[in-house]
């Protein structure tokens, strides 16, 4: 059944909540799932509206604040309004969701026989007589609304949106604990998460700031240059090849004479040097890991060194060798970019005002929710799973980025062919093109360029692949596209062709690097692992990671993604035990 077709035969206020949120923030969200980079203008503010008298009228009064069956998609829709309004930080965004989602399977507990909860009282669990979708959605509700606007306070003051929500829904704020009602648990589940948090390694109140442990004793420091003329950047001999470099990007303030943003490096305001986005962020508590090194890969190939090495791929020579050839890899795969490679490179790039890999695998596990035809305790149980999953994976990748400090392939290419003329993308709409090796630049938009962290192993590869075993291991099968379902809004990319479950069709020129393709591209996979792959596969395409950190990732994540999925059923079947 198509969307629209479903809110028409939803009740009254379930139907209204459907079709505002399928017109406004299910609608901007997949957008930008669709080509996820810069949107061209801000994302709406959402205004809820108010359900009509006669959908009052027709609906019984003891049905009124009956909770529609997709309630935790419509709470984790409206999270990732907020996520998208903000900075594109995937380990504190992926923190947020899981943290949002714990509180609210904490609060859905109390109205299930066999589920335990992770930091709320046990002693709250209610009578099997209260264990009802009512209770449940309530009880829910109050615990995301409480969550949201604690970790997202500026979208909130400026939209009210998740206040919005919660009324349109027939809430009203709870302001206090009490065991004793659905409202006052959510308020509980909610304080028990943030109190919990409150000191996890991660430097929330102070905005994630680098900070020390007993893991990192001392703040990270960097060893090459931002600066293109420092004698520890890319060309000069004091630069370390098997480092990460912070790159210099330019802000948009200044263009060249073809109106790209150019760096005037006597204009401060032209460029703005990276900083290492949380690198202390593997010491913070996991979900389920045993440490954030509990997956660490081996140590990817370093320039110089004549030992052994063998590859992700199986193969063996020395690591100099690898080093070579992996980095070839990258500027042979931008100077023979194909139009789909750059469509799938945009799909999965995830940059500024994006949900970011840990949000893009939220948002496409809402099209599940719909095929599954989930119920409340359905979407509780995925999502505190595929948290709990993306949490981790931010931890285990961040560890070991931190931990080698690798380099990236922007770097390492520029680094290794300065002074000579290599053939590479020229940029938008130029094709391949002659450029100086020192130009290099990756298939990205030009304020990106690269993500501000070290290279090994790949974010993106990590999240995809552990999002993908806890929706195969949760759905029983790893079928994404089906050729049938439908998602919410039939045409994301509203350029008149319906849109699949499993499946993005982009129109001539529907790219935001550049004006690509020529001709409409369509992408769909088969199975949720055919996607991780070819997420993992994107950055490569987009000039982002190299081989064996996009391999290792697919490892590290599809390991990640079954303890967290094993973790989080065992919570859900009361087989944990808490104290």
């Amino acid at each position: 059944m198509a969307p629209k077709k479903l809110i028409r035969h939803l009740s009254g206020k379930t139907a209204m909540i459907l079709l505002f949120l399928t017109l406004t923030v299910v609608s901007t969200a997949c957008q930008n799932v669709g080509n996820t980079a810069v949107l061209p203008t801000p994302v709406e503010p959402l205004q809820l509206m108010p359900p009509s008298e006669e959908a009052i009228d027709t609906q019984p009064a003891n049905m009124l604040h009956e909770p529609p069956a997709n309630l935790v998609v419509l709470w984790n829709e409206v999270m990732l309004a907020a996520v998208r309004n903000g900075p594109p930080r995937p380990t504190v965004i992926a923190r947020s969701l899981y943290m949002v989602h714990e509180a609210m399977y904490d609060a859905w507990t109390a109205y299930d026989a066999a589920a335990v909860p992770t930091v709320l009282d046990p002693a709250v669990k209610r009578p099997l007589t209260e264990h009802t979708n009512t209770h449940k959605g309530e009880a829910v509700s109050q615990a995301a609304y409480h969550m949201l606007v604690t970790l997202f306070p500026e979208y909130e003051k400026n939209t009210h949106a998740f206040t919005n929500l919660l009324h349109e829904l027939g809430y009203e704020v709870a302001t206090q604990a009490d065991p004793t009602t659905p409202a006052g648990i959510g308020y509980m589940a909610a304080q028990a998460v943030i109190t919990d948090r409150a000191n996890d390694g991660a430097n929330a109140a102070n905005n994630y700031a680098d900070t020390t442990s007993d893991i990192y004793p001392q703040l990270y420091t960097v060893v090459n240059s931002a600066d293109p003329l420092a004698d520890n950047a890319p060309g000069h001999a004091g630069f370390n090849p098997n480092h990460w470099q912070p790159l210099r990007v330019p802000t948009g303030t200044r263009q060249n004479e073809a109106g790209w943003p150019m760096v005037d490096h006597n204009d401060p305001a032209s460029y703005r040097d990276q900083v290492f986005l949380t690198p202390h962020w593997g010491m913070v508590r996991p979900f389920a890991l045993t440490s954030g090194s509990q997956f660490r890969p081996p140590m990817p190939p370093q320039a110089g060194s004549s030992e052994p090495y063998t590859d992700a791929a199986g193969n063996t020579m020395t690591h100099d060798e690898a080093y070579h050839i992996q980095t070839d890899e990258i500027l042979n795969l931008s100077a023979n970019l194909t139009d789909e490679q750059k469509v799938i490179a945009e799909y999965w790039a995830d940059g500024p005002r994006s949900e970011t890999p840990p949000g893009h695998w939220n948002a496409l596990t809402h099209g599940i929710c719909y095929r599954d035809q989930h119920t409340i305790d359905d979407d509780i149980k995925l999502f505190f799973a595929l948290n709990g999953a993306v949490f981790d994976s931010s931890i285990a990748a961040w560890e070991a980025k931190r931990y080698y400090d690798y380099v990236r392939p922007a770097s390492a290419i520029q680094h290794k062919y300065a002074g000579q003329v290599v053939a590479a993308w020229g940029g938008p709409n130029q094709g391949t093109q002659l450029i100086p090796g020192e130009t290099w630049r990756p298939y990205q938009s030009l304020t990106f360029v690269t993500p501000p962290f070290a290279e090994y192993v790949s974010g993106h590869s990590t999240f995809s692949a552990a999002a993908a075993e806890v929706l195969t291991r949760f759905t029983g099968s790893n079928q994404f596209y089906d050729g049938v379902t439908v998602l919410f809004n039939e045409d994301f990319n509203r350029d008149g062709i319906p849109d699949l479950l499993g499946q993005h069709i982009l129109p001539v020129g529907g790219n935001m690097f550049e004006s690509s393709p020529v001709t409409v591209v369509t992408l769909h996979w088969e199975t949720f692992q055919e996607a991780a792959d070819e997420a993992g596969m994107s950055r490569r395409y987009g000039g982002i990671h190299f081989q064996d950190a996009d391999l290792y990732g697919r490892q590290m994540g599809q390991q990640i993604g079954s303890q967290a999925f094993a973790l989080a059923e065992q919570y859900w079947t009361g087989q944990i035990q808490r104290p």
